[in-house]
């Protein structure tokens, strides 16, 4: 029995599809459903096989789905630390203006400042979801055309 070197120029191309799409899968879970652990255990997966696929184009869909997940988290957090800073005027409000009674009085401008900064941080958290759909989408789309994403 003879065994023959591989050639880096008789590599399959698209070694370790199948990786790839078990990952983009698990991401697509992962975000359609707000949960993460799946979105978490595909970017194991792509950590994992990113390795294998080098030189072809899943490396590329690899790559993508990594840096997907950590600036989808990004602007995740951002987003979530502007809604919950939105509570600061009514937390303000409160400890400056206590009433004899314990009743709080809020002002017209804290609740509005509130109800903007939430919306902000709610609409960052929209976007950054729309966005994380849109970059599997287009990733699954490049994958089943068998071609690299950028």
């Amino acid at each position: 029995m003879s065994t023959q070197p591989v050639s880096a120029s008789s590599v399959d191309p698209a070694e370790g599809r199948d990786a790839a799409w078990i990952a983009y899968v698990l991401h697509g879970i992962g975000y359609l459903t707000v949960m993460m652990w799946p979105a978490v255990i595909g970017l194991v997966i792509n950590y994992v096989k990113r390795g294998d696929a080098r030189g072809g184009f899943v490396d590329s869909h690899h790559d993508w789905l990594i840096r997907t997940f950590w600036y989808g988290l990004l602007w995740n957090l951002l987003s979530i630390c502007v809604l919950l800073w939105s509570a600061w005027p009514v937390i303000h409000a409160i400890i400056r203006n206590p009433t004899a009674s314990g009743e709080w009085m809020l002002a017209w401008s804290t609740i509005f400042s509130m109800i903007g900064l939430a919306s902000l941080g709610a609409i960052g958290m929209l976007l950054t979801w729309l966005w994380l759909l849109y970059r599997v989408i287009r990733g699954s789309i490049q994958l089943v055309n068998l071609q690299s994403v950028p």
